[in-house]
Parts: C-alpha cells; sequence; structure tokens
C-alpha cells in the first residue's frame, strides 16, 4: 500500500504506508503553453482505480496542479495522459475527485465551473456552473453518481454524475 501526499512546494510525494518511507518524489511538468522556470502548486493528487487500458499493477495517479491542465501520472513521474480545460483565464483547476470505477475525473476551476473529462479518451465532455462564490472542494459519493462540490462561502452543492 502507499500513500500519496501533495503540497504547494509543487511535489508529489509516494510513501510506503508500512514502513513509511519516502519511495519517489515526483514534480509534475507544467502544461505547455506554462512557463518551465515556475513552480506550480499540487493542490491534490489521488491514486487511481483499475483503468481499462493500462497495466493491472502499475499505480497511477492524478495530479491537480495550479494551472489549466490535470495529469494522468504513473510512480515513475511519466506523464500517460493530460485533462485540459481549454481556458487560460480562470481556468486553472483548483479541486478534483475521480469515480470510483474510474471512469470519470471531475474537477472544478477558479471560474467555478465543474468539468467532466472522459478518463478513457481524455476528452471534454460536460461542463457545468457550481457555484457562483469560490469553489474549494469536490467529493465523489462512492457508490452513488453524486458529486458535493462546495464553497468559501458555506455553500454545498449536489450534482448528479
Amino acid at each position: 500500500a502507499r500513500v500519496v501526499t501533495a503540497s504547494s512546494d509543487s511535489h508529489v510525494i509516494v510513501f510506503d504506508a508500512k514502513t513509511t518511507e519516502i519511495l519517489n518524489t515526483l514534480t509534475p511538468p507544467p502544461p505547455a503553453h506554462c512557463s518551465s522556470i515556475m513552480d506550480y502548486a499540487v493542490n491534490s493528487a489521488i491514486v487511481a482505480p483499475k483503468i481499462p487500458g493500462y497495466a493491472e499493477n502499475e499505480d497511477l495517479i492524478f495530479v491537480c496542479t495550479r494551472t489549466n491542465t490535470i495529469l494522468l501520472m504513473n510512480l515513475a513521474g511519466q506523464v500517460l495522459k493530460s485533462f485540459c480545460s481549454g481556458k487560460r483565464d480562470k481556468g486553472d483547476f483548483v479541486a478534483m475527485t475521480i469515480s470510483p470505477k474510474g471512469e470519470w475525473l471531475h474537477a472544478v476551476a477558479e471560474d467555478n465551473t465543474l468539468y467532466c473529462f472522459s478518463v478513457a479518451s481524455g476528452g471534454l465532455e460536460q461542463t457545468l456552473k457550481v457555484a457562483e462564490k469560490e469553489v474549494i472542494g469536490l467529493a465523489h459519493h462512492p457508490s452513488r453518481n453524486v458529486i458535493a462540490g462546495f464553497s468559501g462561502d458555506g455553500t454545498l452543492v449536489f450534482m448528479r454524475a
């Protein structure tokens, strides 16, 4: 078992859950349109469930940086797929969640819009305005098609995925 952490210093650290040893430290690359000199905060990193089309024994993680791109990476730091909002102004992602079976990636950006991506194709399938105030987090129900979005003003929004 592994524990994956994300931090504002632009690193994702992978620990062994039993020994607490650091297995790897990853620095996600910036999108092509962003400066490679800057470090971008990693908002979150989520261990992916087994995704069809990828090796059964390969552990994968979704990495949400403070850019308009979310990355699917392996634990060696290789980028396997990217998911982009397509916006350069107020399109930076602030939070993400994945469906329990790993079929859908849901992410909310600074524009308070929920972006729904197909993990298989990498394509943007749907967008939805979540709130008027700043959205600070998302959560997916573990067995139902329900996503909760919460904002800084205390608003909690439930959406069918």
